[in-house]
């Protein structure tokens, strides 16, 4: 691309001048802002990653009308190739599809400052940056100095990382009337009942002698007369379908389901901490032993697999129960299908659909989850959930 003349950055550096284009293609507008966008989530010098973008329908619609409109729209974009990024086509489209489809841009070093130049964007100070700050000043009021708390931060609507962290320091006070986690949370986030629904180990490392009230998570179980395996569910869609046999594969396993990471709690394989609900239809006479296996720690006679959204957080919630319930598999009926959508393209980002706080849970275990499903998340960007299915 060439531009005419150089603009100035925040630095003071020169950069080439913004197309004239630029303003009438709104499609590659918003390609630049979504890059910008994850760099004030997380700037490029706390990344170990190279940044890449998915051109999904969700972010460039005009972009999949596969019309001359959006054969110029992919031309121009084309133009900044080698400038802003390196295009990554989609190996696996249709023979017919544009070049477009599932394509992925790569953004390059310099490309922040041009872009930032380009669309009037200073840089802010991250969330994470304030975050951090936040915790640094108020680390006295924890037992564990904060530590626990630096690398997680804690959005709220409305509310800066300050206000988030110093509501953190009340926790102590409130705690002591005796509260469930969420009466707790209400109580500390402004009304907010589920703040602290899947933070209940941060608290403990916050507050180790901090009392809650248990709260029994509920726990929705189908038994089948014969039972060949039991698979967790993240998502209730997804458990009521099973229910009705779909897909073909979940026919003689035993369904669970339990609110995502709640079936994953501390407490859910205590007596006092799990309620057991039992679907109509389902085969009472193997309620003991799967009982025996639940809360007395008896080795399952079969099989235990976990069935979630294609994110970081369903790989999350996979760790956490293989740490409460052994050897829990990724389900390989369930996931492959959500893969070949990833790998061709029908994924969302995770800007989209309010997932780009998620965090990669490093490995979990599980062999396939670590060197198929987590690779194909890092490798797209992109994550899709199990309802897509």
């Amino acid at each position: 691309m060439t531009g005419v003349g150089l603009l100035s950055t925040e630095a003071g550096q020169e950069v080439p001048s913004r197309p004239e284009w630029l303003g009438d293609e709104l499609e590659v507008v918003a390609v630049l802002n979504a890059f910008l966008d994850k760099l004030d989530q997380k700037p490029m010098s706390e990344r170990t990653r190279v940044l890449s973008i998915t051109l999904t329908r969700g972010l460039a619609p005009a972009l999949h009308k596969n019309d001359e409109s959006a054969d110029r729209t992919w031309a121009l974009l084309r133009s900044l190739e080698g400038l802003i990024f390196e295009v990554r086509t989609n190996r696996k489209r249709q023979p017919y599809d544009p070049e477009y489809i599932g394509a992925s841009l790569r953004f390059l070093e310099g490309a922040e400052d041009i872009c930032r130049a380009w669309l009037s964007r200073p840089r802010q100070k991250s969330y994470q940056a304030e975050w951090r700050s936040a915790v640094e000043a108020q680390s006295a009021a924890f037992s564990d100095e904060g530590t626990s708390l630096l690398d997680r931060p804690v959005r709220i609507p409305g509310k800066t990382a300050a206000e988030v962290v110093e509501a953190f320091t009340h926790i102590a006070a409130c705690a002591k009337h005796h509260l469930t986690l969420r009466q707790l949370s209400a109580r500390v986030f402004w009304g907010n009942s589920k703040v602290l629904d899947t933070r209940e180990d941060l608290l403990r490392q916050l507050y180790p002698s901090l009392e809650i009230l248990p709260r029994p998570i509920l726990i929705h179980v189908f038994l089948p007369a014969v039972c060949k395996g039991i698979l967790f569910i993240e998502n209730q869609d997804t458990y009521v379908q099973a229910l009705f046999g779909r897909p073909d594969g979940v026919e003689g396993l035993a369904l669970v389901y339990a609110a995502g990471f709640r079936g994953s709690a501390e407490r859910v394989r205590e007596r006092n901490g799990a309620s057991m609900h039992y679907q109509a239809g389902s085969d009472h006479a193997a309620q003991d032993q799967f009982e025996a296996w639940w809360f007395a720690g008896h080795k399952p006679a079969w099989p235990v697999w976990f069935w979630g959204d294609l994110d970081y957080s369903g790989m999350a919630i996979l760790k956490s129960l293989r740490q409460r319930f052994g050897d829990v598999e990724a389900w390989p009926d369930g996931y492959a299908p959500l893969l070949a959508c990833l790998q061709n393209g029908e994924g969302h980002a995770p800007d989209l659909a309010s997932k780009a706080e998620q965090a990669d849970p490093g490995a979990t275990g599980c062999t396939y989850a670590d060197e198929t499903l987590l690779l194909a998340i890092r490798g797209t960007g992109t994550f899709i959930d199990q309802e897509f299915i």
